[in-house]
């Protein structure tokens, strides 16, 4: 396929191809995009290959509808807006946790600069992550449903996105300004799916988000978060870590699959 193509059959999926290329438009790419593409960690636990050419990317996430982590979620929307003329600019962060720790970076998310005004777009940060993208605007509350985000800076003078949780602020990850490149990604990208401590590796993680509803599964609790409450399911079963994967989160994946999802990642959850 040529760029265009991937381009207008990536917007046709958003319902996207009528929208004029504003700032409201990256607000509905991401919001569409996280409520209907799951973030998951389900190739990558199963050592499938994971390819981050753009071709490769279309067919995964838009024709299979199977979803992704961010190197895959974020590489692919960064070739829509740049085919498409924005002004977009590659960020690699870190994921902190609200820890003054040294890490990787090991988080994908994109900087586009729109009219002045620049945004951090991230479609690849699962059930934590914005719904729309956030202005580049240090210390100011920004709204989503029933939760508020802000971007600070840390002591090291690098960008912070942050969550409120409990009436405190709590830092996802950290990133800056600096040049950085799809080679860096690669390496990035390697480690966070094939090394033996990498998270990725080690939990079946699915997730897709609304507004005002997320839906958030992780080894062997399933979660469904509300503005008023959130529900915990323990998963005690192949049958039921089949159904919300094929049903709630829409993944082709047949039951000889889940039974192996479920005594690998399931089950000892459940037993421990």
């Amino acid at each position: 396929m040529t760029d265009m193509q991937i381009v207008n059959d990536y917007l046709a999926d958003l319902a996207l191809t009528e929208h004029p290329f504003d700032a409201d438009f990256l607000a509905q790419l991401q919001s569409r995009h996280v409520a209907k593409h799951t973030f998951n960690s389900v190739s990558a636990v199963l050592k499938h290959p994971l390819p981050l050419e753009v071709d490769h990317l279309f067919t995964k996430i838009i024709q299979k509808q199977f979803g992704g982590y961010c190197f895959e979620h974020n590489k692919l929307v960064f070739h829509v807006l740049k085919n498409l003329g924005f002004e977009v600019k590659l960020l690699l962060a870190k994921v902190v946790y609200n820890r003054d720790v040294e890490v990787p970076r090991t988080h994908r998310a994109t900087l586009v600069t729109y009219q002045g005004t620049q945004y951090l777009l991230d479609v690849g940060f699962g059930p934590q992550g914005a719904v729309f993208p956030l202005k580049l605007v240090l210390d100011v509350p920004q709204q989503q449903g029933h939760m508020t985000y802000r971007i600070s800076q840390n002591k090291a003078q690098e960008y912070c996105f942050d969550v409120l949780k409990n009436g405190e602020y709590f830092t996802l990850y950290t990133f800056d300004l600096n040049h950085y490149s799809e080679a860096d990604c690669e390496l990035s990208h390697f480690y966070s799916h094939k090394h033996p401590n990498a998270a990725f590796v080690n939990n079946l993680v699915v997730s897709k988000k609304a507004l005002n509803e997320t839906h958030s599964l992780r080894n062997g609790e399933y979660h469904h978060i509300t503005a008023s409450h959130t529900d915990v399911t323990e998963i005690d079963n192949t049958e039921q870590l089949h159904q919300l994967l094929t049903g709630v989160f829409s993944l082709n994946i047949d039951e000889a699959i889940s039974a192996y999802l479920f005594s690998k990642f399931a089950k000892p959850a459940q037993l421990s």
